[in-house]
């Protein structure tokens, strides 16, 4: 999961005043704990689907539906920011969570739980593209960098946050607690976002111009192939986010709780280490078509350490690190394309969204996909033939080839 609009980087507005690392860092914790009620609900998947009566699939279903704002509208949420002031649109998504996260706590049954994932989905939404445009608007220099270098790392924080404050509820069919403490934590974070400063932004181009630029990124071939490259390894990432904890738990015998807390503690572990292997590969002059190739191979075998039955709870554990790490180094190697496949850099606004929507768009499927499987090859072979396509989408060249003349 990703941001959905790329917000203009460059000097902060004379009329705002800097913002400390404290706000920074209110603005990053909002920004994760969004992404946490669907770390929450996938760590209660067994328990909902008792209490509801449906299969694990359903249940996939439901949690497909945190995904759909952002894949129908995340497109023109950055105007929306533009026009109403990042601020008011972080406040407001925070209170929206809150929402989202009372229903799931009131509601006992599937379709009460789609609309609560739903509303939850709006407010990540417009949390996640509102807090990259405060954060540059109210930072400059060397203070911008790094916070939105924090920032960047909001999406599996968010979800880890999410699976251990649900891990002490799983399999106990206690599973409302859970989303009343997620729905108070994004209400103190509601009234704490009060303290954040109004940021002046450019003005918002009218809705037809948001289109034809984002239409015309279409017309870019190595763009699309970017999208490929980035959007199928961030859907297989997020199915095996979803399934993991209750697959880990089911085959290995162990409790969810323990399950949910350990891949929550991998996904952090595995993050840091990642960001600081890869920033120092890609300052290296190597070939980043065999680096992907070489951490697409690192992401197949992972997969099936993971999954595979007879490798034991210790050997999946290490496998999902592998994963993490192998999906973490070809985003950023995938990500590090878009200045050199972009054909104007006036389009890598436009293209950055076409990337965020396909990732929005994949994640939507992933959850359905996932809980519909049954048995670990299904779920290693789908990995490997998504990483297989997106090696060998990724481009290389610069994009000055339109598909259409």
């Amino acid at each position: 999961m990703a941001t959905l609009s790329e917000p203009r980087i460059g000097a902060m507005n004379a009329d705002t005043p800097q913002i400390g690392w404290l706000l920074i860092a209110l603005t990053y914790l909002a920004t994760a704990a969004s992404m946490g009620m669907v770390g929450v609900a996938a760590a209660l998947t067994a328990d909902l689907g008792v209490a509801m009566h449906v299969a694990r699939n359903d249940v996939g279903l439901a949690l497909a539906m945190f995904s759909l704002p952002s894949a129908i509208g995340g497109v023109f949420c950055g105007g929306l920011v533009d026009r109403a002031g990042a601020k008011r649109v972080i406040v407001v998504s925070a209170f929206v969570c809150a929402l989202g996260a009372g229903l799931a706590a009131w509601g006992a049954s599937l379709s009460l739980l789609m609309l609560a994932l739903a509303v939850s989905g709006v407010g990540f939404t417009g949390i996640s593209v509102a807090a990259p445009a405060l954060l540059v608007g109210a930072t400059a220099g060397r203070r911008q960098v790094r916070a939105m270098s924090l920032w960047s790392t909001y999406a599996p924080t968010g979800f880890a946050m999410g699976l251990l404050l649900a891990a002490p509820f799983a399999g106990t069919g206690r599973w409302q607690p859970a989303f009343l403490i997620y729905g108070a934590i994004m209400l103190v974070l509601f009234a704490a976002l009060m303290a954040l400063p109004h940021v002046k932004t450019a003005a918002a181009p009218h809705w037809k111009k948001q289109l034809s630029s984002f239409a015309s990124v279409f017309r870019e071939r190595d763009v699309i192939l970017l999208t490929v490259a980035v959007a199928v390894p961030s859907a297989l990432s997020y199915g095996t986010s979803l399934i993991a904890p209750l697959y880990l738990a089911q085959v290995h015998g162990t409790s969810m709780g323990a399950s949910a807390t350990t891949v929550a503690a991998i996904k952090g572990v595995a993050m840091v280490l990642c960001g600081l292997m890869t920033g120092a590969l890609l300052t290296r002059r190597l070939n980043r078509k065999l680096l992907f190739a070489g951490l697409a191979g690192l992401g197949m075998a992972s997969q099936a350490l993971l999954f595979w039955p007879g490798s034991g709870f210790a050997l999946a554990s290490l496998g999902l690190f592998g994963w993490l790490v192998a999906f973490s180094g070809m985003g950023a190697v995938a990500m590090a394309q878009l200045p050199v496949v972009v054909a104007s850099p006036s389009r890598s606004g436009a293209a950055s969204g076409l990337i965020g929507q396909g990732i929005s768009v994949l994640s939507f499927l992933a959850p359905s996909i996932y809980f519909g499987m049954n048995g670990w090859m299904g779920f290693v072979a789908i990995a490997c033939v998504g990483l297989i396509v997106a090696g060998l989408a990724l481009p290389i060249a610069r994009g000055r080839r339109p598909i259409l003349s």
